[in-house]
C-alpha cells in the first residue's frame, strides 16, 4: 500500500482564489500563551526587532524600540483586525495587572489595513504592525503576549506572539564551556552563569530571582528552576547548573528559494505548478546524520528569511511555493518525524508531521512556503513530552554553533509582577 501525500497551497480558476490549509492542520480558538496561529489561511508570521529581521522580539523599556509583526492572509479579501497586549508572568501566565497598569494610550487598536500582493501566482493580503507605537506605549518590563483578532472580538483569534520588554538593571556574565561529565563532552554544551545586581534591591535571591535559558529561541525546551550554588555580596554564581546543560545538536539544514528561476542551494528541482498554480520545489533528499562526524556549515540557527531577489525583498511581490521535503529511510521509525524550525514556530504539530511513503522510500511532507532562505531540521517527539528531540535523526556534536538567550526576572512583591531585569545573548563559538 502506498501512502499518498497531497500538496498544500492554492490554485486559481476563473480569477478566483481557492485556499487550502496545511495538511492536517487543526485550528484552535482557545487562547494559548505562546506563539500560535489560529487561522488556517495565515502564513509566514514574522515578529522581530525593527531593522533586524533575524533578531528576536525583545525591546528595551527605556527606548521602546518598535517590534515588527508581519504576516500574510491567503484569503481574497481584507479583514478588520485588531490587537492588544497581555502582561504575563515569568512562566507565561497572565498577571493580575490591569491594562492601565502596564499600558499608556490605547489598550487595543486596529492593525493598519492589509495590502494586496502583486504579480504573484498565489494572491494574498499582507499585514504589518509595529508595537510599541504612538498609540500604545508599555510602562512595565516583563513578558507580553501580542493578540491579533477579528472584528473587535478578542475571542476571534488570528495570531498570538510572545515578546519581551527588558529593563537592564543587573549584569549577566555567561560562557559556554565543556561539560564536566565525560559522557557529555562530545555531544553537549554547558552554559555557566553569574549574576551581579549591585543597584537592585533583592530581598530573597533564591525565591525572587528567576532565570530562563533558551537555545536558538526554542521555547519548547526553555530551561527554568535555576538555583545558585554560591551567594556572595549581591552576586549569584550558577556553577555548571544542570538546567544549563544542552544537547548541542547539529547545524541546521537549509535551502535557498529566493529565486525560483533556477534551483538554489539544496534544491533538487523547481517545476511549474499545474495550470496557473504555484511552483513546486523539491528539496534535495538527505539521509540521517546521527552517526556521522561533525561537518561545519553556515546556518541561521533555525530561522527563516522570506525574500525574492527580483523584487528586492518586497513582501508584497514575494510569491509562494509548494515545498516538498524527503527524508530517505528504508523503513518507518517507531516514532513520529517532523520538519522543525522557525518556519513552524519551533513546534511539532499536525502541519509539519511527515508521512512515510513506500513509493518515495522515506518520510515526506509538502507545505506551502513563501520564497526565501530557510533553516530546518528533522525532529522527533516522544509521547507525553513538549520538547522536540533534534538529536535522534541529526545527531549531536559539541562543536555545533548555537545561540543562547538568558532572561533574568525579579519578582516584585509590592507591585505584584515579574520584572524582566536583564537579558544576555551568548554564542557557543563566538566569545
Amino acid at each position: 500500500m502506498t501512502l499518498a501525500l497531497f500538496p498544500t497551497g492554492s490554485c486559481r480558476g476563473n480569477g478566483s482564489l481557492v485556499t487550502r490549509p496545511p495538511a492536517g492542520l487543526v485550528t484552535q480558538t482557545e487562547l494559548r500563551y505562546e506563539d500560535h496561529t489560529y487561522s488556517a489561511t495565515v502564513h509566514t508570521v514574522q515578529f522581530f526587532k525593527n531593522g533586524f529581521e533575524l533578531a528576536p522580539p525583545i525591546t528595551d523599556l527605556a527606548t521602546q524600540e518598535p517590534l515588527v509583526l508581519r504576516f500574510d492572509d491567503l484569503q481574497p479579501y481584507t479583514e478588520n483586525l485588531s490587537y492588544t497586549v497581555v502582561h504575563c508572568s515569568a512562566t507565561w501566565q497572565p498577571t493580575e495587572l490591569m491594562a492601565g497598569q502596564y499600558l499608556t494610550g490605547a489598550f487595543n487598536d486596529y492593525i493598519p489595513a492589509g495590502r494586496q500582493s502583486y504579480n504573484t501566482l498565489q494572491p494574498f493580503i499582507h499585514y504589518e504592525l509595529e508595537v510599541p507605537n504612538e498609540q500604545m506605549q508599555i510602562t512595565r518590563s516583563g513578558n507580553y503576549l501580542l493578540k491579533v483578532y477579528r472584528n473587535s472580538d478578542p475571542e476571534d483569534l488570528v495570531i498570538t506572539r510572545r515578546f519581551m520588554v527588558v529593563e537592564q538593571a543587573l549584569q549577566i556574565d555567561a560562557t559556554v564551556v565543556t561539560p564536566r561529565g565525560v559522557d557529555q563532552r562530545d555531544v553537549a554544551q554547558q552554559v555557566d552563569l553569574t549574576i551581579r545586581y549591585p543597584a537592585l534591591n533583592v530581598q530573597d535571591p533564591f525565591s525572587d530571582i528567576h532565570v530562563t535559558m533558551l537555545q536558538n529561541m526554542r521555547w519548547d525546551d526553555a530551561r527554568t528552576e535555576f538555583r545558585p550554588k554560591f551567594v556572595r555580596d549581591r552576586e549569584l554564581v550558577y556553577d555548571q547548573p544542570d538546567q544549563g546543560l544542552f544537547q548541542a545538536g547539529n547545524e541546521y539544514r537549509n535551502f535557498d528559494l529566493k529565486n525560483i528561476r533556477y534551483a538554489g542551494r539544496n534544491v533538487a528541482r523547481i517545476d511549474p505548478g499545474p495550470g496557473q498554480g504555484v511552483y513546486e520545489a523539491y528539496i534535495l533528499p538527505e539521509v540521517k546524520r546521527n552517526i556521522r562526524v561533525y561537518t561545519n556549515q553556515q546556518d541561521i540557527n533555525g530561522k527563516f528569511l522570506p525574500k525574492d531577489d527580483f523584487v528586492d525583498g518586497d513582501p508584497l511581490g514575494t510569491d509562494y511555493v509548494n515545498v516538498h521535503f524527503n527524508l530517505p529511510m528504508e523503513q518507518p521509525m517507531g516514532q513520529d518525524i517532523y520538519v522543525y524550525g522557525g518556519l513552524f514556530d519551533n513546534q511539532c504539530n499536525a502541519a509539519n508531521k511527515m508521512i512515510y511513503s513506500i513509493e518515495e522510500g522515506g518520510y515526506v511532507l509538502t507545505t506551502l512556503l513563501k520564497q526565501g532562505f530557510y533553516d530546518f531540521t528533522y525532529a522527533t517527539q516522544a509521547r507525553g513530552t513538549t520538547a522536540a528531540d533534534l538529536t535522534v535523526i541529526e545527531g549531536s556534536h559539541y562543536q555545533t554553533e548555537n545561540d543562547y538567550l538568558i532572561l533574568v526576572y525579579l519578582t516584585d512583591h509590592q507591585q505584584r509582577y515579574d520584572r524582566l531585569v536583564g537579558t544576555r545573548f551568548v554564542n557557543s563559538i563566538r566569545r
